[in-house]
């Protein structure tokens, strides 16, 4: 109980955060396709009332919870490379759960939820998609903003979009963990060179007033 109450302190945080990202976001783009990978509460595509937006949101709990539209999707998987099944490894800090098995290194957060309430993870079996399988489902020719907040996972989830499908995708907003030691083996490296590669420049980077991650805007150059 006490671990969900510090969880909807931490949320405080996370709304100034977003909605500076999102004013930015639409000074930039009026969207008419958004994908929100790792959905969470869906505060991000739900910012977006005129577009149709593609919820992703792999943690049961927060999936029912999400508010649902009819023009919108809505899907129960997580995004990866391959289609599977993977373990998703729900945190008592569920904002930070994740595919990637954490190492429960020494943060505010660790310490707070593992060593002082002594909270938990708990191991749940998802399903994974490639974004290239939604991409040929729904026949799609844009995506004008595609969001990734997969906590360490971002590499798997590009590795899932084809060098095609990467040109019909305007803007790119993907998280960035400033400290390396959260997930095993984590580095924002490839990530970047996957999205160079692909014919994207970073436009812009949003810092979260608190906690140790970033947020990346990147643009497609082939988009006016």
């Amino acid at each position: 109980m006490l671990a969900k109450i510090v969880n909807s302190l931490f949320s405080y945080t996370f709304l100034f955060h977003m909605r500076k990202l999102v004013n930015f976001l639409k000074n930039v783009s009026n969207p008419e396709i958004v994908f929100d990978v790792g959905a969470y509460k869906g505060h991000f595509g739900n910012s977006f009332k005129k577009s149709r937006v593609f919820f992703f949101e792999p943690n049961k709990e927060y999936f029912k919870k999400l508010s649902k539209n009819k023009k919108n999707k809505y899907f129960r998987v997580g995004i990866g490379k391959n289609a599977c099944k993977k373990i998703f490894y729900i945190m008592p800090n569920a904002s930070s759960s994740s595919f990637n098995k954490p190492t429960l290194g020494k943060n505010l957060k660790t310490l707070f939820f593992f060593d002082i309430l002594k909270e938990k993870y708990v191991n749940d079996k998802v399903d994974i998609y490639p974004l290239n399988f939604y991409f040929k489902k729904y026949k799609l020719k844009k995506i004008d903003i595609l969001k990734i907040d997969t906590e360490g996972f971002e590499n798997d989830v590009l590795n899932g979009i084809s060098k095609s499908n990467f040109q019909k995708i305007d803007l790119i907003v993907i998280e960035k963990q400033l400290d390396n030691s959260l997930f095993k083996n984590y580095s924002f490296t490839p990530i970047k060179k996957i999205l160079l590669k692909n014919n994207f420049r970073l436009i812009k980077k949003f810092k979260d007033p608190i906690w140790t991650y970033e947020d990346h805007i990147y643009k497609n150059k082939n988009f006016v």
